[in-house]
């Protein structure tokens, strides 16, 4: 048995307004979307009154063989899905798939979609294969037509391939771009998850409704105000994935980019732990103290408390960590090159993030 569940989160970026203005002063940040963000209750058994990403666990319905059935009555052949698998052979575990099971670049795929329908009613999926292709936006199914299955589906994953066979519809699996791949760090002793993100970009802020009994709350936000804001709590992953995000002011080269970076796959996050005299750090891959090897099942935790956050930080040759007093993150360090094509995230001081509890 895993030491975790494995999951699938979806970043969904929309645009709001006007497109980005090239003529404003570039001292002007000035994002053309909306990041959504999902405030977990805060009697939740994982990261209590966060706001995460919509997203959750696997089902054995997401892998069913029989969506090849539901994909090939619009047209679609094996040949249909060869963009959905990075040029990068090496890929993380979370990838492995079972016997009998679609590949899981598709099944996580579904995962996200479904769970984004299940916790805030964006459904994504469509009903025509245009022109032969596919495209690399998002679109949405109008609320009207699916209201009545938000319930159902969350109840039972079954339910959404029944969805797309009564609506005629097919998960766009093609409008989420791979983006990371987080696992809890083993030396949290509750619950662990491997998950991982995707984005999709839409051209419009789509209509929502939440599922009340996991969440509380519904944001659309701009990356920047999400992380600095004093009423917006994100755990370590989502704070992360949102400033490097908040390297793109424009939409167009968020998606641009996304798809030209997803080719290359992702690479396995997990955070290690560094205990220092004034607080603590969480080493990321690419950073000089990230260790060579790395247990994903033994809690491992390096001991430098003879040191400060600050003198480990200037020992260290490339970075990329959280740095955390008190249980709160004071700033993001990171100036690697990383290996899978993606930008640094975008550095503030002011940082306002929650840990998991250690139980």
């Amino acid at each position: 048995m895993k030491a975790w569940k494995d999951s699938a989160s979806l970043i969904v970026a929309a645009r709001q307004g006007l497109k980005h203005n090239r003529s404003l002063p570039p001292t002007t940040i000035h994002y053309d979307y909306r990041l959504l963000c999902l405030k977990r209750h805060q009697n939740s058994s994982f990261m209590p009154g966060t706001y995460v990403f919509p997203g959750g666990l696997t089902e054995a319905a997401d892998a069913d063989l029989k969506w090849k059935k539901q994909f090939a009555a619009f047209g679609f052949d094996g040949n249909s899905f060869s963009s959905l698998f990075p040029e990068n052979q090496k890929r993380p575990q979370i990838f492995k798939a079972e016997l009998n099971e679609l590949p899981r670049e598709i099944s996580l795929r579904i995962t996200a979609i479904r769970e984004t329908f299940e916790e805030c009613g964006i459904l994504l999926c469509k009903r025509l294969k245009k022109n032969n292709s596919t495209s690399e936006w998002a679109e949405v199914i109008p609320r009207a037509e699916v209201q009545s299955w938000q319930n159902k589906v969350h109840n039972d994953a079954t339910e959404f391939y029944k969805l797309c066979e009564g609506l005629q519809c097919y998960p766009d699996l093609w409008a989420l771009h791979e983006w990371n791949n987080w696992l809890t760090p083993t030396f949290y002793t509750g619950k662990r998850y491997n998950t991982i993100f995707f984005l999709a970009c839409m051209p419009m802020l789509p209509q929502t409704k939440i599922e009340s009994t996991e969440m509380e709350d519904i944001t659309w936000d701009t990356p920047k105000n999400l992380i600095s804001s004093s009423k917006v709590l994100l755990g370590p992953p989502q704070h992360y994935e949102i400033s490097r995000i908040a390297n793109f002011e424009c939409l167009d080269n968020l998606l641009e980019f996304a798809v030209s970076r997803a080719k290359m796959g992702v690479r396995l996050y997990l955070p290690v732990r560094v205990k220092l005299s004034d607080g603590t750090v969480h080493v990321l891959p690419g950073d000089s103290m990230y260790p060579d090897s790395v247990s994903l099942m033994e809690k491992q935790i390096i001991d430098h408390s003879n040191m400060t956050i600050l003198e480990f930080r200037n020992v260290s040759l490339m970075k990329n960590r959280l740095e955390f007093y008190d249980l709160e993150v004071k700033k993001i360090v990171a100036n690697h090159d990383s290996d899978d094509g993606h930008l640094t995230p975008v550095c503030l001081d002011k940082i306002n993030l929650k840990l998991a509890k250690k139980k």
